[in-house]
């Protein structure tokens, strides 16, 4: 089956599906909008590009996500065509291993607060179902629901029992300005919490359990649904969370005198500085226009994977939190008791690093990134589920599959697990048989969690929680093998009592030639 992005590249010149009156399955009734959606294939329907928040425009740039307006009446509800992806928020993209495949392919634009619903067309509709809600990654500076790695149509083909979502959120400096003008912070996250209010509100409509809702993500994705169990413990709406390669503690996020230094160097740029009325500087701002800011920002057009110019998260001690503050709340306990699902890739630091296609990258500052900034992490807050009682599962993802895999020297890399998830890991070249059944087995693993965060795990492949102490860390696809197996997590954590230091100087070093 073609994964979505590419079947829409078959009707191109065809006009458009908005022209034929679509099927009753493909219209939904939102509190704002009539929504007409899209076929994306035989077996799943969109709808693409519905706003969550309105536009964050004018003196609303920089401000808070705003939500939109309930319509007057449910008989003339105004329509909204829903059949094609919104414009992502405006980023810098990273020069990856995986080349185009993580670029988005609609355009970009202020106007780009809106999500996208993949909809089982064989679904019962008697019944709403769970609905995952994927958030993807990149640093916070670039991403979007349009990438063609991140589309999840072939998911929903295999699993007719969910609905999934994904979405877009601001990035770089019109995400994070971490002005002090500024009554609140981080906006990108708050972006992500508005959208799964909205959704709450709303997934009824498509088919969806807003009672049963799963969040997910890969890398900044996986950083921000970690960072809500913290910040809203009371009211997390959702009932599981899997993380892939993220957790607060991953987040770099800035912390003191000079947060806002991007947003002064960029003021600077455009004629706006104004250190002695920062609310004059910030109106100065929201009057640039939209394009002239991103140049101001950054001229290049790739950048580092990992080092996305313009403005990352910052610590307000609402959203965002310092190590200790996070270290202080998960050994009391003081976060949101839901399920997790979460893992990492054996050598994450192979695409975060500076490469050369014939060299690769400095395996050791590769080996370092991937133990202390990754797996650490990962086993601290693994930890801390398992000190309360609070089932966790955690997996390391070891393949290093030739579908995905386009040079000698990668490992199991940063995002390698990404299209195995989603299912589009034959968009490169075609799967090997061995692959499909890789494929198939950790979207069993995802679609049980999913369809039961508290249960589906233990009931569909007898999985113990994760227990520090025992045999209970499970490896997926060591030697490339179809497989898991279960593992003593000290072989990997052991080395977390005293982490190596990661060499923040030799990130950014030339790559091996």
């Amino acid at each position: 089956m073609l994964p979505f992005l590419a079947y829409l590249g078959l009707f191109a010149g065809a006009g458009t599906a908005t022209a034929i009156s679509p099927p009753n399955r493909l219209v939904a009734y939102t509190q704002q909008n009539e929504v007409h959606g899209v076929e994306i294939s035989p077996l799943v329907d969109g709808f693409l590009g519905v706003p969550y928040s309105q536009p964050p425009l004018g003196d609303l740039r920089f401000e808070l996500p705003q939500p939109l307006p309930v319509a007057d009446t449910a008989d003339r509800l105004p329509r909204l065509n829903a059949t094609k992806f919104g414009p992502v928020c405006y980023q810098f993209n990273y020069r990856t291993v995986v080349g185009n495949l993580q670029l988005p392919t609609s355009g970009e634009s202020e106007d780009c607060l809106t999500l996208n619903i993949f909809s089982p067309r064989r679904r019962n509709k008697n019944r709403l179902l769970p609905v995952y809600i994927w958030s993807f990654g990149g640093g916070f500076g670039e991403g979007g629901g349009s990438i063609p790695l991140y589309d999840p149509t072939a998911f929903v083909e295999l699993n007719s029992n969910i609905i999934v979502v994904t979405w877009n959120y601001r990035l770089n400096l019109f995400g994070f300005p971490n002005t002090p003008a500024l009554r609140a912070q981080n906006l990108g996250i708050r972006d992500q919490r508005a959208a799964l209010e909205w959704l709450r509100d709303n997934v009824a409509a498509f088919g969806g359990d807003p009672d049963h809702m799963v969040f997910g993500g890969q890398s900044a994705g996986a950083d921000t649904g970690h960072a809500m169990l913290y910040s809203h413990q009371e009211d997390p709406i959702i009932k599981g969370l899997i993380l892939q390669s993220g957790t607060v503690q991953v987040i770099n996020a800035a912390v003191g005198a000079g947060v806002d230094a991007e947003f002064v160097r960029v003021a600077r740029t455009v004629g706006c500085a104004d250190p002695d009325d920062r609310d004059a500087e910030l109106r100065c701002m929201r009057s640039i226009d939209a394009t002239r800011l991103k140049h101001a920002v950054s001229n290049e057009t790739f950048n580092l994977f990992g080092s996305p110019p313009g403005g990352s998260p910052m610590v307000d001690n609402a959203t965002i939190f310092t190590l200790d503050e996070y270290s202080r709340r998960g050994k009391a306990g003081d976060f949101a008791h839901i399920p997790i699902l979460i893992g990492n890739t054996d050598n994450e630091g192979d695409s975060v690093l500076n490469w050369s296609e014939t060299g690769g990258v400095h395996k050791n500052v590769s080996d370092i990134i991937t133990t202390t900034l990754f797996n650490c992490n990962i086993a601290l807050e693994s930890g801390f589920r398992a000190l309360h009682g609070i089932p966790v599962w955690r997996y390391r993802y070891m393949g290093v599959f030739p579908s995905v895999t386009p040079y000698s020297w990668l490992r199991s890399y940063h995002t390698a697990d990404i299209p195995f998830v989603l299912g589009t890991y034959g968009i490169r070249e075609a799967p090997l048989p061995y692959e499909v059944q890789a494929a198939r087995l950790i979207q069993r693993v995802f679609s049980a969690f999913i369809r039961s965060p508290r249960a589906g795990l233990r009931k569909e492949f007898g999985w113990p929680v994760f227990d520090p102490q025992r045999r209970t860390l499970v490896e997926l696809f060591r030697d490339n093998q179809p497989r898991a197996a279960f593992v003593h997590p000290h072989q990997y954590d052991e080395i977390c009592t005293n982490p190596p230091q990661i060499p923040w100087e030799d990130i950014f070093l030339p790559p091996p030639l």
